[in-house]
């Protein structure tokens, strides 16, 4: 080999050596910078304040009237409902007749109306609160058309159908679906949710005395 060879294939071999020293060293200074930036205090976010240190909370009626979806109750009722149609005139003595017995299913809100409130249903002192909730009433009933079916539907000879007759019991089965949420406790249940849940919203606002009334 000649010394012009040598001397190329040595340049060569240290320019290599000279790039992987090189990439050593930048990924130790990397890793360095990594490090650092963990160790750093304050690198992770903190939530800010809600208020000041030292400030009484607050909290307004428009405040409270917010939460209101957040208090519903929904409960999902089953009803067996029979009814029977019997004409007025001589059919009746021939046994003319028309009789379903339907298998409903519903749902049922159940809540606070809480536009009803006043200024004077909220009450604070520094960190003491008092809210006077109204009574829970049912918001809305409905009817689960996928699921309600007729389990019998009878209807004689002579006896013409009457489509207001099935719209009754619909609506029959509507007010059953809500009374059997009632019987259930759906009313109960919103009156103890709805407190419990403006109890610990109003803790949450810096109230350490809470007391929550419901009608």
């Amino acid at each position: 080999m000649s010394s012009d060879n040598r001397a190329v294939s040595f340049l060569r071999r240290n320019i290599v050596f000279l790039a992987v020293l090189v990439s050593i060293i930048l990924l130790a200074l990397s890793a360095r910078v990594v490090i650092q930036s963990l160790d750093r205090p304050g690198a992770t976010p903190t939530p800010s304040p809600t208020r000041p240190a030292g400030t009484p909370p607050t909290v307004t009626i428009t405040d409270i009237r917010a939460a209101a979806e957040l208090v519903t109750v929904e409960y999902r009722a089953v009803a067996e409902i029979q009814d029977e149609r019997v004409p007025d005139d001589f059919r009746q003595y021939l046994g003319v007749r028309e009789r379903i017995v339907l298998l409903a299913y519903g749902d049922v809100k159940a809540g606070f109306d809480l536009s009803k409130l006043s200024e004077d249903d909220l009450w604070t002192d520094g960190t003491r609160v008092q809210l006077h909730l109204p009574a829970p009433e049912i918001l809305s009933n409905s009817i689960d058309h996928d699921r309600t079916h007729v389990v019998l539907h009878q209807r004689t000879l002579l006896m013409p159908q009457d489509v207001n007759w099935e719209g009754e019991v619909f609506q029959i089965a509507t007010d059953s679906i809500r009374q059997e949420a009632i019987s259930a406790g759906i009313l109960e249940d919103a009156a103890r949710y709805g407190q419990l849940f403006f109890e610990n919203f109003l803790r949450s606002l810096g109230f350490t005395e809470v007391q929550v009334v419901v009608d």
